[in-house]
């Protein structure tokens, strides 16, 4: 059996996505702020507690070769900046797979207007180690593309841009079971996914514009800081919004793919609705 090509313009898939958060936005949003929070905050915290700026990772490296000035470049540059942690990249490696498999369990019962819960979120712990197989064996197989060149690097992460939705879907499935299934579905979808991706570029650019004038606001007053580095991450948080747009507008793809929505249409180059089919 073929897979399915999804032929809808991106206007009409973000639109399936907006449909789908209608009356939902606030329970969408308090999800992806949950997982956002799990994520980045324990990390933060790590990196201020044990991590190390800029300057003290490699002011000493200019200090022994005799280049002082390089170094008090390099200290202005880092002071009050983010402090980098082993402990935090090991707590995101961690966590991350099983967080991103609860958000998107928490999605796809959204879109397909399911009981929600924003305990959902957490649901993925359930399947903690084959989220967490899942999310290493992606990570690895996009880097060794990426090592090729970016472009390869993009389209394997594409390929298998439906892997969790896989998993959350069906639990018993195995992580390459996951991945191959992942990759069978995107064939031939690769570059509407890459484009539907791609349309919501002005919404972060908007948001992220937003955030940095913000942020240029406190830092006239407060300086590099840790409360600075406190008022960033806050900030941050604010991209949640486009997130719920995105991963509700990504459900909707994968129920296309998955043959879950049916056209409305009998000509295919007309299709801009859909009624849900068998979940």
């Amino acid at each position: 059996m073929n897979n399915i090509i999804v032929l809808e313009p991106s206007s009409n898939l973000r639109a399936l996505g907006r449909n789908a958060l209608a009356g939902k936005w606030k329970i969408a949003i308090t999800a992806v702020l949950i997982y956002q929070i799990c994520v980045t905050l324990p990390a933060l915290i790590l990196d201020q507690l044990f991590g190390k700026t800029l300057a003290e990772l490699y002011g000493n490296i200019y200090y022994d070769n005799s280049y002082g000035m390089a170094s008090d470049i390099v200290e202005g540059i880092s002071y009050g900046a983010q402090k980098i942690s082993t402990m935090s990249g090991v707590y995101i490696f961690l966590v991350t797979g099983a967080f991103t498999l609860g958000l998107t369990i928490f999605f796809i019962n959204l879109f397909r207007a399911r009981q929600l819960d924003v305990a959902q979120v957490f649901s993925g712990f359930e399947q903690f180690f084959k989220a967490l197989g899942l999310m290493f064996m992606v990570g690895l197989f996009t880097f060794l593309w990426t090592l090729l060149l970016i472009v390869p690097g993009i389209i394997a992460a594409i390929r298998y841009s439906q892997a969790f939705f896989i998993l959350a879907d069906d639990p018993n499935k195995g992580i390459m079971e996951c991945i191959n299934e992942s990759k069978w579905l995107m064939n031939g979808n690769k570059a509407k996914y890459f484009c539907l991706q791609l349309s919501f570029i002005g919404w972060l650019l908007l948001t992220s514009f937003a955030i940095a004038i913000v942020s240029e606001f406190f830092f006239a007053f407060i300086g590099g800081s840790v409360m600075m580095v406190v008022i960033d991450w806050i900030l941050g948080l604010a991209i949640c919004w486009v997130t719920a747009y995105m991963t509700a507008t990504d459900a909707a793809f994968y129920d296309i793919l998955r043959g879950n929505l049916r056209a409305n249409t009998k000509d295919d180059s007309k299709i801009n609705t859909y009624t849900p089919g068998q979940f």
